[in-house]
């Protein structure tokens, strides 16, 4: 995940003889990356000089040694001078003792980064601040903390499991795999509170399975698609099972495959396409 931290971010354009120049004010000696390429040193004075060879999107970051990083995204269409005022913000260096790993790190909703284990430390801004740790499958947590400048602070946190939590929606609940473009294939929303082993079946009215997948799923949304292949018309039973090292969580949902009704939306589609592909033609 990129870190984006309060900017202010000031561009202004400058017709320069067909140059791409990019000028960067930030702390003295602090350093300037663009696209994680190291391109050079702020001066004493505040300020740094660049000449792009093109145009293009920049990723430009900002770095010093106790300072929490600046990272900024810069769109330059034309030649001429574009100026970033990168603020640095004086930081402490964070060290986290925690009962799992990896670790997300927040300061009032901006991304910090993310701490793989206790030997990594994370520049965090001094003064007073809101914390917040993230971890896939855990109760995020949130600690008001004061952090001193230019040393290390270290914090103990230990974050709650989440409770396997499990529902299915299948949109659509009735869909017609008959080729003709036209809900051809179903699809089953699964979600989950937290990384869980995932069985799908497909069950037919005698409980018999006509289908089914396994698969590791992940927090949030899980979205998995059936297209009914070899299976006749009729009413059929999906469920879902879901399971961790402790919890088993299941939930059941009715589909029906109908291939009664075509709709020519395929040959309404390709003939529409082939229509309009001629009168290009026929105007050039």
């Amino acid at each position: 995940m990129r870190k984006f931290l309060p900017i202010f971010l000031i561009l202004a354009a400058t017709v320069m003889a067909g140059n791409y120049v990019l000028v960067v004010y930030s702390e003295p000696l602090s350093q300037v990356f663009i696209n994680g390429n190291y391109v050079g040193t702020v001066d004493v004075t505040g300020q740094l000089v660049l000449t792009l060879n093109s145009s293009g999107k920049f990723v430009v970051t900002v770095k010093k040694t106790w300072y929490v990083p600046f990272e900024g995204e810069i769109i330059i269409t034309s030649p001429g001078e574009f100026v970033i005022f990168a603020n640095l913000r004086e930081a402490g260096a964070l060290r986290v003792f925690s009962n799992v790993y990896p670790v997300e790190v927040y300061a009032e909703g901006m991304y910090l980064g993310k701490i793989y284990s206790v030997k990594d430390v994370l520049y965090v801004p001094a003064g007073t601040v809101t914390l917040t740790f993230k971890a896939e499958g855990y109760k995020e947590k949130a600690l008001t903390v004061q952090v001193k400048p230019r040393s290390e602070n270290t914090l103990n946190i230990f974050l709650e499991e989440k409770v396997l939590e499990l529902n299915l929606k299948i949109e659509p609940k009735k869909f017609s795999p008959n080729g003709d473009w036209y809900e051809d294939q179903t699809t089953f929303y699964v979600y989950l509170s937290k990384p869980a082993d995932l069985r799908i079946e497909v069950l037919d009215d005698q409980g018999e399975v006509v289908w089914s997948r396994r698969l590791t799923g992940s927090e949030g949304t899980n979205k998995i698609t059936w297209n009914g292949k070899g299976v006749p018309d009729g009413r059929y039973k999906v469920r879902v099972i879901a399971t961790t090292e402790n919890e088993i969580q299941s939930v059941e949902q009715e589909v029906i495959v109908d291939r009664s009704k075509y709709t020519y939306f395929k040959e309404l589609f390709i003939g529409s396409t082939l229509l309009i592909v001629l009168l290009l033609l026929f105007i050039h």
